[in-house]
């Protein structure tokens, strides 16, 4: 049987490291050290509202990456355990079923927020999924194409068909854009009020953006699958020049979309999902994972990787279990007087470290016990 992957564990692990309070330390560092809540580098941890791209946009595409990144080697584990394809793809459709149950339930009981259909979990079930079936029915070249049509085919429904009565607005703004009229239409009235006004919603996880997506998953899944095929018959450098070699080819092919098409450009939006942030992202997603099969699969040189693993195998239940089981509420009860020993712009630095301590600790707990919630 083959061998796992430590770098895909140890990337989704990086990659969570944010969602599990990085993010919130970096901003706290910032204004610590006198450089302001609203610096660049604060930004960074950040969502733009509408168009642009922070760093804080890599992580949930990154994560459906890795999803995707995994798969040819979890397909050919199930294959040498006699599972048929048909089977494979059962266990898609229920995995893909449970993470949008799941999802559907976090949004509802522990953010709060009205009914939603779209979630997270549900987009990451929903576009691993699709882009599961695609590998097990299609060979590479083929399901390139599909890649590219569905790209293609989001970029000119996007550019020439405006929202039904903002035909004067501009078609890369929420009011003007078919695929947020779509959800306003379809989605609002099962619930779903926000982010964005009650008078103009905008559906960070909208229906027609589930397409580009699953084109995310399936960027995983060519570098999964490459990978694979090309461990025993290229060295670990060369495979790791030809896998940054295709990310640069990405990144520029996402700013020619992104800027040098003239009134065809489709402007990098996270919210839309648009070809060009699959493009740019995909390109950080398969850069990185080069940089960490290099470090870690090849040259053995970053051989402490426990802290970043125990994170990446529990990804999931980090996610849910920060507000199902209000670690933040645990850690300002266990902590919160060790960080209330320091002057005010260094609280906040000792509660997000704390914060981070806390979380870890869990799945630290959960990691020595061999239990991992597997969806």
């Amino acid at each position: 049987m083959e061998k796992r992957l430590e770098s895909i564990d140890v990337l989704r692990g990086f990659d969570m490291f944010f969602i599990m309070g990085f993010a919130s330390l970096v901003v706290q560092l910032c204004v610590a050290f006198g450089w302001g809540g609203d610096c660049w580098l604060a930004q960074q941890m950040r969502h733009p509202p509408w168009i642009g791209l922070t760093h804080h946009d890599t992580i949930f595409p990154l994560f459906i990456f890795t999803a995707g990144l995994s798969f040819p080697f979890s397909m050919a584990k199930q294959l040498e355990r006699g599972r048929t394809k048909a089977q494979i793809a059962w266990r898609s459709l229920r995995r893909m079923a449970a993470l949008i149950l799941l999802g559907m339930l976090y949004e509802r009981f522990f953010m709060g927020t009205p009914f939603r259909f779209g979630s997270v979990l549900g987009r990451i079930g929903i576009s691993w999924a699709c882009a599961s079936w695609l590998f097990l029915a299609f060979g590479v070249r083929t399901r390139i194409g599909i890649a590219a049509g569905i790209l293609l085919g989001y970029w000119a429904l996007n550019l020439f068909v405006p929202a039904p009565g903002f035909a004067s607005a501009d078609v890369f703004t929420p009011q003007g854009n078919i695929s947020c009229w779509l959800d306003r239409t379809l989605l609002v009235p099962l619930g779903r009020i926000s982010p964005g006004t009650p008078e103009l919603p905008i559906e960070n996880q909208g229906l027609l953006s589930t397409l580009t997506a699953t084109v995310t998953a399936m960027l995983g899944m060519f570098t999964g699958e490459f990978t694979r095929a090309t461990r025993d018959r290229l060295s670990g450098n060369r495979r790791t020049s030809i896998l940054l070699a295709a990310a640069v080819a990405l990144a520029a092919l996402g700013c020619l979309v992104a800027f040098g098409c003239g009134r065809w450009s489709f402007p990098v939006s996270k919210p839309l999902w648009s070809p060009s942030f699959v493009l740019l992202v995909g390109a950080y997603s398969v850069a990185m994972f080069a940089i960490f099969h290099w470090l870690i699969d090849v040259k053995r040189w970053w051989r402490r990787t426990l802290f970043f693993r125990v994170i990446g195998l529990n990804a999931i239940t980090i996610y849910l279990a920060q507000p199902i089981f209000g670690l933040s509420s645990t850690n300002k009860l266990v902590f919160g007087r060790l960080a209330g020993l320091f002057p005010p712009p260094w609280m906040g630095v000792a509660s997000a470290v704390t914060y981070i301590a806390t979380c870890w600790g869990l799945l630290y707990f959960l990691h020595r016990r061999q239990i991992y919630l597997k969806v």
